[in-house]
């Protein structure tokens, strides 16, 4: 895993490949909520970012891989803090080497149809703002994914102008 901090618009950024293995899902979906939390991202969207991030890893492992265990997946997650100009931003990067599939065959099931399973897709692409799969130029699959906030509101500046009305 390779972790790192700047002073630069990306306020943190990791890069982890992990064996394709649920035994994985609780390090990916804490580095994601950690990650979130120190770009100052509140928890609820922390948690859901961590969600998606959970969906996507399950899907290649399970679709993807055929439950294998043997496989790696690629992560590469990136955060950018909320100042008063521009608003948070979380990037989410996920590469496998699975089997490429036609793209429009990633969709979500019929909502109506009330059964346990079949909604990663659609809690994707109901939480982040961006959600493309694409294909990779030496096989497997690809996933991007973003998430934007608002921009932070500095409280002098609010108080300040609460006294100008």
């Amino acid at each position: 895993m390779q972790m790192e901090s700047k002073n630069t618009t990306c306020s943190a950024s990791a890069k982890l490949s992990v064996p394709a293995s649920p035994a994985w899902y609780g390090t990916i979906r804490n580095l994601a909520i950690q990650l979130c939390r120190n770009c100052g991202v509140d928890d609820r969207d922390s948690g859901s970012i961590a969600l998606v991030l959970d969906e996507a890893v399950s899907n290649i492992h399970r679709h993807g891989y055929q439950g294998s265990h043997d496989e790696m997946i690629d992560l590469e997650i990136k955060g950018i803090k909320a100042t008063p100009e521009q608003p948070w931003k979380i990037t989410i990067c996920i590469k496998d080497r699975a089997m490429q599939i036609e793209l429009d065959k990633i969709k979500s099931r019929d909502l109506e149809d009330v059964r346990p399973g079949g909604l990663g897709v659609h809690l994707i692409k109901s939480i982040m703002d961006t959600a493309i799969w694409s294909h990779r130029k030496n096989g497997g699959m690809q996933l991007f994914m973003e998430k934007q906030g608002e921009p932070t509101t500095n409280v002098a500046d609010v108080e300040k102008e609460s006294k100008l009305l």
